[in-house]
């Protein structure tokens, strides 16, 4: 070994390699005290990542935002705040660090934990949300363990420990969730949605899902912000081609039926939503039927059944009374309804309804199944290759037909005309600085069928071409499988 390596490794401690490493890179490396840190900035990245990956914000300014680290390579953790701030790398000793963490924990204790603690219902709820939006988080899970009450945050994607509450704490959330979604205590899986204001209008609409297990229930929260539905068009959100044709042509005619389908967070409402957008013309007249009103939008007669009580079905025959054009419904889960909808369809309304179960509506005009992937990194670091053997039986015993592919990417001009399948290569994740390992959004996947049958592609067919044009992985085409 040479000496100089040896002295490396064995003479120097880990803060005189970090600051031996920092000269190397050309990084400063700092002094961090408390009063250095500005709370502003360290909020911006979520105490969880703050924790795991050893980064903490201490100063922002027009420069950028300035972040401690320990290891350079963490700064690949925060790619999702590049799109805002240039990051500035700044290393620091662990016991800085240690400072730091705990400083931003106290924090946390001071600004929400403490109100947690001693909050009452609405107020416990209100700071929990508050500081889950700060986090970034799109999902809070809340379930009772031997320690205590655990609150979870999925943060891009990813779920990480968030804060352990008092068990009565706990207790006093989870009534108030029950209270205001009008869920009962029960031994059965239980779903609703209900929408809390927050003040200083940030509304906030919430999926809730109980499930009970043998330490008592667990809650999922699926968050959305109501500004997060602006903007798409049907074309943005992954529908091409003839597809998007059909669909488009079906709601500029306003009549028949449109069934959105697809798993739980696959997309169905932010579709749903996208469609009421360009229904929503000063002649038509709207109405909706939703499980929880996330928006109030002009000229729409929207019925919001977490405060009216109704059902899905006594909420519909009252909106068809107003004589509407078009009826929108979030989430249709009965027979009853189905039929109702469907009559009204004959009639000559035209009636879209998102539902997981697509068979009660068989005379849909079309049934719309979409599915969301990990969209690729724009950065072009990408590896591309053509498909194995393996790849190739499986994605054509799960139904792709390859030369629907083709021809697709022929026909929108996405390849050259003389394109043999064969030529054809697909991106695999490859993870650059700026990015979740390879990974940054989330891309639709459609498949649009008609009573006739599928109309262009198939679910897994949408995938691949998607894929073809390096905007998602094989990877993720064949976690559909």
């Amino acid at each position: 070994m040479e000496p100089s390596n040896w002295l490396r490794r064995e003479v120097m401690s880990d803060d005189e390699r970090r600051h031996a490493l920092a000269h190397e890179l050309g990084l400063p490396f700092v002094a961090l005290g408390r009063d250095d840190i500005a709370p502003e900035a360290m909020m911006l990245i979520p105490e969880p990542l703050s924790r795991e990956h050893n980064a903490v914000g201490y100063q922002v300014g027009e420069g950028g935002l300035e972040v401690a680290l320990l290891d350079p390579a963490d700064l690949d953790a925060l790619y999702f705040l590049r799109s805002q701030y240039r990051l500035l790398p700044r290393l620091v000793t662990r016991e800085d660090m240690i400072r730091a963490l705990l400083h931003y924990q106290k924090h946390l204790y001071e600004v929400y934990g403490r109100h947690l603690e001693r909050g009452e219902g609405q107020g416990a709820l209100d700071t929990l949300l508050r500081h889950a939006l700060v986090s970034h988080a799109s999902d809070i899970h809340l379930q009772t363990t031997d320690k205590g009450f655990l609150v979870r945050y999925r943060i891009n994607g990813t779920l990480k420990d968030a804060m352990t509450l008092p068990a009565a704490t706990g207790a006093r959330l989870v009534d108030k969730l029950r209270t205001l979604a009008r869920l009962p205590a029960s031994s059965l899986p239980r779903e609703a949605r209900l929408r809390v204001d927050l003040g200083h209008g940030e509304e906030i609409n919430i999926g809730v899902a109980s499930m009970p297990t043998i330490g008592g229930e667990k809650l999922l929260l699926s968050l959305t912000r109501n500004r997060e539905r602006r903007g798409w068009t049907l074309h943005s959100l992954g529908l091409h081609g003839e597809a998007l044709e059909r669909v488009h042509k079906t709601l500029l005619h306003r009549r028949g039926v449109i069934a959105i389908t697809g798993a739980p967070a696959s997309g169905k409402t932010t579709l749903l939503y996208t469609m009421l957008d360009l229904l929503n013309t000063p002649e038509i007249s709207v109405a909706t039927v939703e499980q929880s009103v996330a928006e109030i939008l002009p000229r729409v007669a929207q019925t919001d059944l977490a405060v009216t009580g109704l059902s899905v079905g006594a909420a519909l025959r009252a909106a068809l009374r107003t004589d509407p054009d078009a009826v929108l419904l979030d989430e249709l889960g009965d027979s009853n309804s189905a039929a109702v909808a469907g009559a009204a369809a004959l009639r000559g309304l035209l009636i879209v309804a998102t539902t997981t179960q697509a068979e009660l509506l068989p005379q849909a005009t079309f049934t719309v199944r979409t599915a969301l992937l990990r969209k690729l990194c724009d950065k072009k670091f990408l590896q591309k290759s053509k498909l194995t053997r393996a790849e190739a039986d499986t994605l054509e015993d799960a139904g792709a037909n390859f030369a629907n592919v083709l021809a697709a990417l022929k026909e929108e001009d996405k390849v050259a005309k003389d394109t043999a399948w064969k030529d054809i290569t697909f991106a695999r994740a490859s993870g650059c600085s700026e990015c979740d390992g390879g990974y940054q959004g989330l891309l639709g996947v459609q498949e649009v069928a008609a009573q006739e049958g599928v109309v262009g592609l198939n679910v897994l067919e949408d995938a691949l071409y998607k894929a073809a044009q390096g905007l998602t992985s094989i990877e993720e085409v064949l976690a559909l499988v």
